[in-house]
């Protein structure tokens, strides 16, 4: 429930650009609430000073997803280096709002497309 209401009061806080339809708001939101989760747990102490493969929350859109996907912290923070770039377990791909940058066998980087770069932008914690 925390996460809706999370989501609610982002999407009041963001001026959408015209061409997102409200499907794509709502999936951008839903993905951003999910790399917030996995930005707190990256912060752990515990996870800092290694480069083993821990799991993350998949941030796809379905907010009912509770996938894990094994990342290493370098794949991580590549990236985390590019707003409009999430991780998702196979399958999670939504190819009408993003596009399949790469493949892994555990997981699949993928890019939002332009029409929601400023929701990705806004609700990135790193570009605060």
């Amino acid at each position: 429930m925390a996460l809706i209401r999370s989501r609610r009061t982002l999407a009041k806080s963001i001026r959408v650009p015209p061409l997102a339809s409200e499907h794509e708001e709502r999936l951008a939101l839903n993905e951003a609430l999910f790399r917030t989760a996995n930005e707190r747990a990256a912060a752990w102490e515990e996870r800092q000073d290694n480069d083993d493969v821990e799991p993350y929350h998949c941030e796809c859109g379905d907010l009912e997803c509770r996938q894990k996907v094994p990342l290493r912290r370098s794949d991580y923070e590549r990236i985390r280096s590019d707003p409009c770039h999430f991780f998702v377990a196979p399958g999670h791909e939504i190819p009408d709002v993003e596009s399949v940058i790469e493949t892994h066998e555990d997981w699949v980087l993928i890019e939002k497309d332009p029409e929601v770069r400023e929701i990705v932008e806004v609700t990135d914690q790193r570009r605060r």
